[in-house]
């Protein structure tokens, strides 16, 4: 083996072993994280499919839709030039629908500790508000399909990118 000339034999397998390892990640890697129902490509241009469950100030639809988490959804849509399908109706069944992928992302105030977290795919938190009867603090959370890395990623990215927004549309919404 003519690439590392001067190191012992044993020495040169583990290295050559770990270099081919290396090359195997920068291959095969080049596409991650992946959406296997291509969701991101999918509503990146077309459709963003959007449930939501009534939980004031995160979602209203009082006068038409409008919420936090609305107002957040609709920026996003701006932003990947998509058109925006609602769906109206319980977390239970939004969140059924968006595990079975009819559905791209489910909005209703969810934080990390809903029990639907084993089933389908969680952001991480944008943000952290206090609930009003235990005082502990609640950290919200949007919902996506199972296994829509990609997507998840993108969601996460926004989140992050628009948490001082977030923070003052929630601001604005309480009385």
């Amino acid at each position: 083996m003519v690439v590392f000339p001067t190191l012992p034999r044993r020495k040169k397998r583990i290295l050559a072993r770990l270099l081919a390892i290396a090359i195997a990640c920068l291959v095969f890697g080049c596409n991650l994280p992946q959406d296997p129902r291509g969701t991101f490509d999918r509503v990146r241009g077309g459709t963003l499919r959007v449930g939501m469950s009534v939980a004031p100030p995160w979602v209203e639809l009082a006068n038409g839709e409008a919420g936090v988490e609305v107002e957040l959804t609709r920026g996003l849509a701006g932003l990947l030039q998509a058109h925006i399908e609602w769906t109206r109706d319980s977390e239970s069944r939004l969140l059924e629908l968006l595990h079975q992928g009819r559905l791209d992302l489910v909005l209703g105030g969810l934080d990390d500790q809903t029990p639907w977290a084993k089933k389908v795919g969680l952001t991480r938190p944008y943000l952290e508000v206090p609930d009003k009867q235990t005082g502990k603090s609640r950290k919200h959370v949007w919902a996506v399909p199972p296994g829509e890395n990609r997507w998840l990623l993108v969601l996460d990215r926004f989140l992050q990118d628009h948490r001082p927004e977030a923070a003052l549309l929630l601001d604005k919404a309480r009385p």
